[in-house]
């Protein structure tokens, strides 16, 4: 038992309690590098997968809106932020007309209210079944047609397929659910357009919606407006040249703006891309000065070891014995720290993702446990690794003096 008991690394445990707020300082500055490094690489693969879905299934290549409501329709499109605009429907067949147009198909924003005449306060999104490609596609469970009083919802809607919602006063069942996005289309709501229309004729909830008290007057008959229209154009063609196309056509008359799907994947690329540059620099920082105190505070207590060393040389220790002793206290401390720093991070980033994205205002979509594990276990290793590199030149140095003359000096 004794020899069991007199091993290096359970040497090592006893030892780091005989000083336990240095090391616990010691471990916590691991902690907030492992705590960085792992929730930072988290939500960069969480907007990773985000963007990639962003750009690999946003449906349309041109989104055509009104005049104005370019950061509103791409707000609603990215983070699905509640909004009412409109254009008038015959817009639809001037549009049909540019030459690149593979398939267009219409749809209708309208925000619910924070009132007892809504469930919740979503963004509703009326589309046409016969046109459409960008919302069957995402949908879970196929259904051959949506009733009149049947709804299609997000995938972060807490609600499961035959739940009843009621919006503006009128009561929808739920008849299916979207796959998740990484967008905003999951927490939106989705009708045929005629359902949408005949909600809105003649709902005495509806002024309540607007600023404008003849919100309902303009759309009268409410059939005759949309909000935008999707443009799928022909593969041989380019999106911005279409979309420009569409501009020189109808803009003038129609008083309308475009949104490029690729400019959108480029402007959130460009913000991913610098969110994570700054992520990893705040980490590589941290980690440096990580090892940088670890390797100080080692080289410090170097000369007070000396004595202790000597006793273990003394004791039939070989110098090879003593230097794993010194990298397994640093291993301990810095993997303690690591792990610390992993369940901080964890109990931060899981629970309040939804909140974290929402203020990043970018897409992202959820990882899967496996991913997790592996970034997990990165950290813990580049963190473990970090306290035996640190101690390097305090190993060398505590493994190479003179047992004698160290003898001596302590007395």
């Amino acid at each position: 038992m004794a020899d069991k008991a007199f091993t290096p690394h359970r040497l090592a445990l006893q030892n780091l309690r005989r000083k336990p707020y240095r090391n616990l300082g010691l471990a916590a500055l691991v902690g907030i590098f492992s705590a960085v490094l792992f929730g930072g690489s988290i939500l960069n693969s969480q907007l990773g997968k985000g963007l990639e879905s962003l750009s690999e299934r946003l449906g349309a290549d041109v989104l055509i809106v009104p005049y104005g409501y370019k950061q509103v329709a791409t707000a609603a499109l990215l983070r699905g932020e509640p909004s009412t605009y409109y254009m008038r429907k015959e817009v639809l067949d001037s549009i049909r007309a540019v030459p690149g147009i593979a398939a267009l198909t219409p749809q209708f924003f309208l925000a619910s209210l924070s009132d007892s005449c809504c469930s919740e306060h979503v963004q509703i999104m009326g589309f046409d079944p016969e046109s459409d490609f960008l919302i069957r596609p995402w949908m879970q469970n196929t259904i051959a047609q949506l009733g009149d009083d049947e709804i299609v919802v997000g995938s972060k809607i807490i609600t499961s397929v035959g739940d009843k919602h009621f919006f503006f006063g009128k009561t929808y069942r739920v008849a299916a659910k979207m796959a998740p996005t990484g967008m905003g289309l999951d927490t939106s709501v989705f009708m045929p357009l005629e359902t949408l229309y005949t909600l809105i004729r003649g709902n005495p909830y509806l002024p309540k919606l607007l600023e404008n008290p003849h919100f309902l007057q303009k759309l009268d008959p409410p059939e005759a407006y949309i909000s935008s229209v999707a443009v799928k154009v022909n593969p041989e063609a380019s999106p911005r040249a279409v979309g420009n196309a569409i501009m020189r056509a109808c803009a003038a008359e129609y008083n309308l703006d475009q949104v490029v799907a690729e400019n959108i994947v480029a402007e959130t690329a460009r913000r991913l891309h610098g969110l994570s540059a700054s992520v990893y620099w705040v980490a590589a920082g941290i980690w440096l000065l990580a090892v940088l105190v670890i390797s100080l505070v080692f080289s410090v207590s170097a000369s007070e070891r000396k004595h202790e060393m000597s006793l273990y040389r003394l004791l039939g220790a070989r110098r090879s014995w003593v230097a794993k002793l010194l990298r397994w206290e640093a291993f301990f401390l810095c993997a303690g720290g690591a792990l610390a720093g992993i369940l901080a991070a964890s109990c931060v980033i899981f629970p309040f993702s939804t909140l974290i994205f929402d203020s990043l205002k970018l897409p992202h979509l959820a990882i899967s446990g496996g991913s997790i594990a592996g970034h997990a276990l990165l950290t813990l290793a580049i963190a473990s690794i970090s306290g035996p590199l640190a101690c390097a030149n305090t190993v060398r140095s505590l493994t190479r003096f003179d047992v004698y003359s160290s003898l001596r000096e302590a007395e």
